[in-house]
């Protein structure tokens, strides 16, 4: 019972929150800082406590394969959980990644004798990152994975490699989504 309260307790909170991180709604920053202390309370070892092996009761939506695969389900459980308080400290950035303030770029050499072009002030785009379907639902590490792209926890349980200090808090809430979807199409029937 604790187990499918914690569930519904967080699925409620993602369904919350959603209108809210597509735009629909206006955001409210405590409002996700107390969705991510609701997505916190029931992740990592908390939710790991309330799998142990036994017996699944045909009411239950667990798959077997969370006992034959624990490291995994551990993991994701972790990575919820470390999302979810990367959502608490970026809520302060609402929906918008901070713009950091970029010192301009010397001229170039081939743009430097046409009169009124500056190099520094023009616009550059940069191409949109790519990722497969399994990168994205946490099945594969994407190639050129780095630290800078990663949530990983330190051994005082800090998280690493992402800054979420200057993230969107709904890029943030889309990590979340992606990890609970990756557990769901492993370890819940009817999926």
């Amino acid at each position: 019972m604790e187990r499918m309260m914690g569930m519904s307790a967080m699925r409620d909170v993602m369904k919350d929150l959603a209108p809210m991180m597509q735009g629909q709604v206006p955001y409210d920053e405590w409002a996700v800082r107390d969705a991510a202390t609701v997505l916190q309370s029931h992740a990592g070892d908390n939710m790991a406590r309330l799998f142990p092996e036994e017996p699944i009761p045909a009411s239950s939506f667990a798959k077997p394969e969370i006992w034959s695969d624990w490291a995994r389900f551990e993991a994701l459980s972790e990575e919820l959980r470390l999302y979810a308080e990367g959502l608490d400290i970026a809520a302060v950035n609402g929906l918008d990644v901070p713009v950091p303030i970029a010192a301009p770029a010397p001229p170039s050499d081939e743009m430097a004798g046409m009169p009124g072009m500056d190099a520094a002030t023009m616009p550059m785009e940069t191409p949109p990152e790519t990722f497969t379907v399994e990168e994205l639902m946490g099945l594969v590490a994407r190639a050129d994975q780095n630290a800078a792209t990663i949530a990983a926890p330190t051994a005082d349980g800090k998280i690493t490699g992402i800054d979420f200090e200057v993230t969107a808090a709904d890029d943030v809430f889309e990590r979340i989504s992606q990890t609970c979807a990756s557990c769901h199409s492993l370890y819940r029937k009817g999926n």
